[in-house]
């Protein structure tokens, strides 16, 4: 320990080196032999809160997207918020498509990418007298192609009977699958498990009751690796569950459901393991002064993971690996560089008998070397931009 003498010093000298870089700042002319070569210096790069909203599905181009109550600027099915709202709600809506919702929270986020699936409804359209006596229901060849899932219903496969007594309208028979959005994680932890829907089958007409429960099947691709044990078939987002669900090997997904609504494939997957790395994304030069930074953002996830594992990440992360371009001002007094990095997760998750790894991309940083009196300030100034969700 430093005896008091000791201390006196070491304030002494802190003060005199304080006092001597603020007379060179308050004079504003440093003198060149002053200077000294900075290394390192972590800066915050405060940037403007960026959401992309990526419209999927066959009622892509027929879609509405607003969030917090505000449009975007659209790019094809790409629809960018700049200035972004910390919180709020997309809705994304048309006359010809199922409507879609999600409520979100930047936290410590910057930059958030989120896939929205918009659904037309399916335009196979069963009677209830042609499905009485064992017609077959399954979704259009549109809704197939877009979700990658055929469903189909027969009440013939249980010998079931039907009820319409809590059919509201009309008792026309239709299945629709999809996918519903959710908030991305922010943070994954491990020996945690996660729990999404990556598809939801909405079954018409809504309240019809089946003695004994009917059967849906459902090809999947991906759900036969996974197998029963981690597949629940659930009534919206309730803990009513179909009975006698089974998984095949052929990526069938069979379940007796008691009555008509929205079932919902739910996957729970635990995180197993997480390896940090970082991957430098940008490097330039800075003169002395203000300095206009321009980087691509890297948001999302990177795996080679297809089928319903697949739309499980995307649930989980947003979308699939996608740069954002971000701007921020560095000011410094005196030449030099920086880098700016990204912090790597690979992430390992096991759901039933699947093991799977995803790549995901943290909050980007930037290390400046340069040489000069002052160290530069660790919130540099936040740009505006014009055009966006808040004009």
């Amino acid at each position: 320990m430093k005896n008091l003498f000791e201390k006196f010093a070491s304030f002494a000298v802190c003060l005199s080196v304080a006092t001597a870089f603020t007379a060179c700042h308050q004079e504003d002319a440093p003198d060149p032999q002053e200077q000294i070569v900075h290394e390192d210096v972590v800066v915050d790069l405060n940037t403007t809160r960026t959401l992309v909203v990526n419209l999927t599905g066959n009622g892509a181009s027929a879609a509405t997207v607003k969030y917090a109550g505000q449009s975007g600027s659209r790019d094809g099915n790409k629809v960018t918020f700049e200035n972004a709202a910390a919180s709020g709600k997309i809705n994304v809506t048309g006359s010809s498509i199922i409507p879609q919702s999600v409520n979100i929270a930047f936290g410590e986020r910057s930059t958030l990418v989120i896939e929205v699936n918009a659904v037309i409804a399916s335009t196979n359209i069963v009677s209830s007298n042609d499905v009485d006596n064992n017609s077959n229901v399954t979704n259009d060849t549109g809704n197939q192609s877009t979700t990658g899932v055929s469903a189909n219903f027969n009440l013939g496969s249980t010998g079931s009977t039907a009820d319409y007594t809590g059919v509201s309208g009309s008792k026309n028979y239709s299945l629709t699958v999809l996918t519903q959005p959710v908030a991305p994680v922010e943070n994954v932890e491990q020996n945690i498990s996660y729990t999404f829907a990556p598809y939801s089958v909405v079954c018409k007409p809504d309240g019809a009751v089946f003695t004994p429960a009917a059967r849906v099947d459902l090809t999947v691709d991906g759900v036969g690796a996974i197998g029963a044990e981690g597949i629940k078939f659930r009534f919206e987002n309730t803990t009513e569950e179909a009975s006698k669900t089974t998984v095949s090997a052929s990526d069938v997904i069979s379940a007796d459901v008691p009555h008509f609504s929205t079932w919902n494939v739910f996957i729970t997957a635990t995180c197993t393991g997480i390896t940090e790395g970082e991957e430098v994304i940008k490097r330039g030069a800075l003169v002395n002064g203000d300095n206009t930074v321009t980087f691509d953002q890297k948001v999302g996830f990177s795996s080679s993971e297809k089928g319903i594992i697949g739309v499980w990440l995307k649930m989980a992360f947003g979308a699939s690996l996608t740069t954002v371009p971000k701007t921020t001002v560095i000011n410094v007094t005196g030449e030099g560089s920086y880098a700016i990095s990204q912090p790597t997760y690979t992430i390992s998750f096991k759901a039933g008998a699947k093991t799977f790894q995803v790549v995901t991309y943290g909050e980007p940083t930037c290390s400046v070397t340069y040489t000069g009196t002052v160290v530069p300030a660790t919130e540099p100034e936040v740009p505006t931009h014009n055009g966006g969700s808040n004009d």
